[in-house]
């Protein structure tokens, strides 16, 4: 009796699953919007609440119906048009417990990174340039669902409930962490001097003339600095 309890209680709060994209008809399989939805109709708990983004203005109750043909309820479903400005995006983050990107194919995902330097915890799929990224990373492998079945998404989604919040957003900083230190821009950008430097002057070339190739460095550093801050 005491665990019903405590499981009612629990259903009380809603639990909100963001899901980014347009919703195009050629990209809903695509994308696995279908996939988000039948994996919140699949917890069969109303507590669960699905949050689509992106839809183009005017066409939000399109998307929406396309998406209830996957089975969510309605009551569990809002779509939301695009969002253009940055403080309305860092305002969503706040108000939803968990990103997922269900795609059955994806050449990388930015939304699912913009999420996870916002602090958010993540789901991604492991047919995308940005799970195959987290696979990587210390830990990074509980943050991908090699999967495109919905209740394997069903399943994960559950999981990272179940989690105490400050755990989670624990376990999401420590990945943030992982990624920054391993993929930062400046070491990316070192790393494609490298590689420029060598193909312009040779591997043993760039070995012996360590002088030139620092010049070459705070060149190409420069140029960037000045394209990210005109």
């Amino acid at each position: 009796m005491l665990i019903q309890v405590m499981a009612a209680e629990y259903s009380l709060f809603p639990f909100k699953v963001l899901t980014f994209g347009r919703g195009d008809p050629e990209d809903f399989s695509l994308k696995g919007y279908d996939i988000a939805a039948k994996a919140i109709a699949k917890l069969k708990d109303r507590s669960y609440r699905l949050i689509f983004v992106g839809a183009p203005d005017g066409k939000q109750e399109e998307v929406a119906e396309n998406l209830l043909k996957s089975g969510i309820s309605k009551r569990q479903l809002t779509v939301r048009k695009f969002l253009q400005s940055k403080e309305r995006l860092k305002e969503l983050f706040c108000e939803v417990d968990l990103a997922i990107m269900p795609s059955r194919t994806e050449g990388f995902g930015l939304t699912a990174l913009e999420a996870l330097s916002a602090g958010l915890p993540i789901l991604v799929s492991g047919n995308s340039g940005f799970g195959d990224t987290l696979r990587t990373l210390p830990r990074g492998k509980s943050f991908v669902v090699d999967s495109e079945e919905p209740k394997d998404w069903a399943k994960a989604i559950a999981r990272v409930r179940l989690k105490d919040r400050a755990e989670r957003l624990q376990k999401v900083q420590r990945l943030r962490t992982s990624y920054e230190e391993k993929f930062s821009w400046e070491k990316q950008c070192e790393a494609l001097i490298e590689k420029m430097w060598s193909l312009v002057h040779g591997e043993a070339f760039a070995q012996f003339n360590c002088f030139g190739q620092y010049i070459f460095r705070l060149s190409v550093l420069w140029h960037i600095h000045r394209i990210d801050h005109p």
